[in-house]
């Protein structure tokens, strides 16, 4: 993951240096020191992600968690900005955090009736602790990203490309204290078989090509993000990627074959309809008519 996260970020700064910043030809309109705050939280929450995967924990448990985003930032507002809000984003909050505590203990059932010896599954279950633990850390923090890019487009208007890739260019330099799990996965990488489409061998290692196409995926995603937030309203970024994160669900279960009990599709629909009634999707369209009307 350490590799796919910093091919990611390089393919991302490459771009932007190219087509955004022109070589540094173009004078940034936000100031690097105001990018810091950003650039740190934002790495560390990608790679506490990637690592908690290391630690036993399933990757729908994983889309699950990292859906619970709005409560961390319902959370830190009201602690760091002193906000105030309504009954419906309460409500909406604790029921994303029971969906979240269901799905959690299901997975540790799951993770207890394994068939490992006593010892394999004390072992394993600690594992599972801390990645759990990790998912926390990295929720609370992609929170906080939100109100660091917040405050930084406040403070020095919302230049979406020029934000994507000086965010992406300044991390790279830190991907070095992952140096040896990148070369060892690089190491795989080569090693894999060559690239086939409609029956013509490319002599390309199929996992590079399958990066590539990633990384160009990641890119469009990112960049829509990116725009979505200096664009449009927060109501709208929410509900996409809310439904986008949904859709990721749906095809690591069927992809990667995770048992998926009744308790997890409870906890899912607990964390997404949640999420969505903080977004106050229903009532969004009532009030575009009652507008046309007036």
């Amino acid at each position: 993951m350490n590799l796919m996260t910093f091919s990611t970020f390089l393919f991302i700064a490459s771009h932007g240096l190219i087509f955004t910043s022109k070589f540094f030809t173009v004078p940034n309109k936000i100031p690097i020191r105001g990018y810091i705050p950003t650039v740190i939280t934002f790495f560390t929450v990608n790679v506490i992600n990637n690592q908690a995967l290391n630690f036993h924990v399933p990757v729908p448990l994983h889309i699950i968690f990292r859906s619970g985003s709005l409560m961390a930032n319902l959370l830190l507002s009201i602690i760091l900005l002193k906000k105030k809000y309504t009954l419906r984003k309460y409500l909406s909050v604790f029921s994303i955090t029971i969906g979240i505590v269901i799905c959690t203990l299901a997975t540790s059932d799951l993770e207890k009736k394994s068939g490992l010896t006593y010892e394999e599954a004390a072992k394993h279950y600690r594992e599972w602790t801390i990645g759990i633990a990790m998912l926390v850390f990295a929720l609370l923090a992609s929170a906080y990203l939100a109100i660091c890019q917040q405050r930084m487009y406040e403070m020095y208007g919302k230049h979406s490309d020029e934000a994507m890739f000086v965010i992406h260019a300044i991390s790279l330099p830190l991907f070095s204290l992952m140096g040896a799990d990148i070369m060892a996965a690089a190491m795989k990488f080569n090693k894999s078989a060559p690239f086939e489409v409609a029956g013509i061998t490319i002599p390309i290692p199929s996992l590079w090509m399958n990066l590539f196409f990633s990384c160009i995926l990641q890119y469009y995603c990112i960049r829509f993000v990116y725009r979505l937030n200096s664009e449009v309203e927060a109501l709208t970024v929410t509900l996409v990627v809310t439904l986008r994160k949904f859709l990721s669900l749906v095809v690591s279960i069927w992809w990667f074959q995770n048992p998926f009990t009744y308790q997890h599709w409870v906890g899912a629909a607990l964390v997404f309809s949640g999420t969505l009634a903080f977004a106050d999707v229903w009532s969004f369209g009532g009030v575009d008519k009652k507008k046309k009307k007036s």
